[in-house]
């Protein structure tokens, strides 16, 4: 550890701190007891102007009459194993520089950190007793010297709304929730997030400055009526920035580095899989025990995990004995319920108890519709509760995450998303344009409950994209939403039951945000690949080099029938096509998409001939 002495209170101060590779630079700077600022460089490439740092509490402002006391200057590194997500096992080196600061008699220390992908900060306020933030000076000040594309979400407290293409004028004025995620050249890339969300804070979101649109503050919850209220020491979230090219965005982890490490030492318990789920085909279906047999008995036939109980089965179905048919099946029970009936300990300790004594797996809890404190303190005690009674946990109407699956590892996904669930109740639900677009914004930060794959509606997609999905968004546990009788007979059902839901290695192989995106995820020594296009249909192009050397390898490919107009969309879906090849790392497939459309791919090594 590297300690620098105080400098004169009257003479300006900066301070730098740089990435482990050398490419990000972060300069803090003050004038003479004044504000605090940071900028961020990517090379040469300015990723954010002079940005503002500070927070009013009820006991000082920390934004004035600042006194630099001395600065830290740290390496980390750490190595970790995650049970779900993008990519399990996980290892940074990060540069750290801690800002040791005075206001008003009391220490407050900044702490930031550079990796090779981002760059975040929080403050950790010191001191006993309580204290009240009132508001967080917290911002991001987009390049004003270049033309940008921004991809931000309209705020809203479920989080289901699209990312929208946008340039920074549009912003103005305007909430959005994280991610943003913002273009500033032609492979400089940015996106803007929180990490480490508890109930100690409360979760936050973004809003655009009326007067510059391209300066971003951090604001709290619309329904966070009074101040957050904490004990000292306190350390705030971290606000992060992801950078680089798109590819070092969809394989980053950071949200995950900045999170503490797993409160629970037994994990042998948990598990991610794939779940039949009748809520979707039948909304009124989860209080009739043969239908959920029915589901149950399918997951079974697709060698799946689970089959997922929904809203409408309290009172109405028989669980322990619904529970004991599918334990002989190899499927574990997951059971939803409203967070309302979890908000209070009692409540807690009365159905987590009873649930896990019937011998339920997990539980799906739903419409908690807010970032403020005291639901972000809900949603702690819940994720507390149910890891004592060992039930893993799928938050639904929920806030996004924040890399929280590390430290609860039990925490499977979270939804946070404008889903599939949208088919049921639009004419059009999420568009082709909107699911290229998640893999670049939601899908970067967790585990997303999207529950893909819809074949029997009108999705305005085609059947090609609609099964790449099942590879494309990555979720902890993985609804498959449509009806068993459209699944039985489908060409798709062998890469259904083929695709886990964690991985070992996640690439983006090509892919812009809103147009086209292709990615290739491995299991094992098995991978599987996905592409998906928007508007005007594309020739994908992807290159193999990721597999082994010298290794030939079987591709299954899952792909629309050809037409005599290949890129015409029809309202009728074609149907898929299967054919498999023999490939190696060396080849590149070429394959044409339909408006709309999409390809699955499923590789697995070929034995050696003797």
């Amino acid at each position: 550890m590297d300690h620098e002495l105080s400098q004169s209170p009257s003479a300006p101060f900066h301070a730098q701190l740089h990435s482990p590779d050398g490419n990000l630079h972060i300069t803090l700077e003050q004038e003479h007891n004044g504000p605090l600022f940071y900028t961020v460089m990517n090379k040469r490439d300015r990723v954010l102007e002079r940005s503002p740092l500070g927070l009013i509490t009820d006991k000082y402002k920390f934004q004035e009459g600042i006194r630099i006391q001395g600065v830290e200057h740290n390496t980390i590194t750490e190595r970790y194993e995650l049970v779900t997500g993008k990519q399990k096992s996980q290892s940074y080196e990060a540069s750290e520089l801690v800002l040791l600061t005075s206001v008003e008699n009391h220490q407050v220390k900044i702490r930031f950190r550079a990796f090779q992908d981002g760059v975040a900060y929080r403050y950790e306020l010191q001191g006993e007793g309580d204290i009240r933030i009132e508001n967080e000076v917290s911002g991001f000040h987009l390049p004003e010297d270049r033309m940008l594309n921004v991809w931000g979400q309209p705020f809203m407290r479920c989080y289901e709304r699209t990312y929208d293409h946008a340039m920074p004028e549009h912003l103005r004025g305007r909430h959005f929730g994280f991610p943003l995620l913002v273009q500033s050249a032609e492979d400089q890339w940015l996106l803007l997030t929180e990490a480490a969300v508890d109930g100690g804070y409360g979760a936050s979101h973004l809003a655009a400055d009326e007067h510059d649109c391209r300066k971003l503050r951090t604001s709290f919850a619309p329904d966070q009526e009074t101040p957050i209220a904490s004990q000292l020491p306190l350390s705030t979230p971290w606000r992060v920035m992801i950078i680089g090219s798109l590819g070092d965005l969809v394989s980053s982890s950071v949200t995950t580095h900045l999170c503490p490490p797993p409160v629970l030492q037994e994990t042998s318990w948990i598990s991610p899989g794939r779940a039949a789920w009748s809520w979707y085909a039948e909304g009124d279906s989860c209080g009739d025990m043969d239908i959920q047999r029915q589901h149950v008995d399918f997951a079974a036939e697709m060698g799946w995990e689970y089959s997922v109980v929904d809203g409408g089965w309290e009172g109405k179905l028989d669980v322990p004995q619904l529970i004991a048919y599918a334990k002989e099946r190899g499927v574990g029970i997951w059971l939803w319920t409203h967070y309302k009936g979890l908000n209070t300990k009692e409540l807690r300790e009365e159905k987590l108890r009873l649930w896990a004594s019937w011998g339920a797996v997990g539980i799906k809890v739903d419409f908690f519709d807010s970032d403020n404190q005291e639901t972000l303190q809900v949603y702690d005690a819940i994720a507390e509760s149910a890891a004592r009674h060992r039930l893993m946990v799928n938050f639904h109407g929920s806030t996004k995450p924040s890399g929280e699956h590390r430290t609860w590892p039990h925490v499977m996904t979270r939804e946070g998303v404008y889903g599939a669930e949208y088919y049921r109740a639009q004419s059009e639900g999420p568009n082709a344009v909107h699911l290229c677009t998640l893999p670049f914004t939601r899908n970067v930060i967790g585990s997303m409950d999207f529950t893909p794959v819809t074949f029997s509606r009108r999705t305005n997609t085609t059947q090609g994209l609609q099964l790449a999905l099942a590879i494309l968004f990555e979720s902890g546990i993985q609804h498959y939403a449509d009806a068993i009788s459209v699944f039985a007979d489908h060409p798709g059902k062998p890469l259904l039951a083929a695709v886990p839901a964690v991985w070992d290695e996640t690439r983006l192989l090509e892919g812009y945000p809103g147009r086209f995106v292709t990615i290739a995820r491995r299991s094992g020594t098995e991978w599987f690949v996905a592409s998906i296009c928007a508007a005007g249909g594309r020739d994908a192009q992807i290159p193999l080099d990721f597999l082994e050397d010298d290794q030939a390898y079987q591709a299954m490919i899952y792909q629309e029938q050809a037409e005599a107009d290949e890129y015409r969309y029809r309202s009728i879906l074609p149907p898929i096509e299967v054919h498999t090849e023999t490939c190696c790392a060396k080849d590149t497939i070429k394959i044409r998409l339909k408006v709309y459309g999409g390809v699955s791919i499923h590789l697995t090594p070929q034995a050696e001939n003797k």
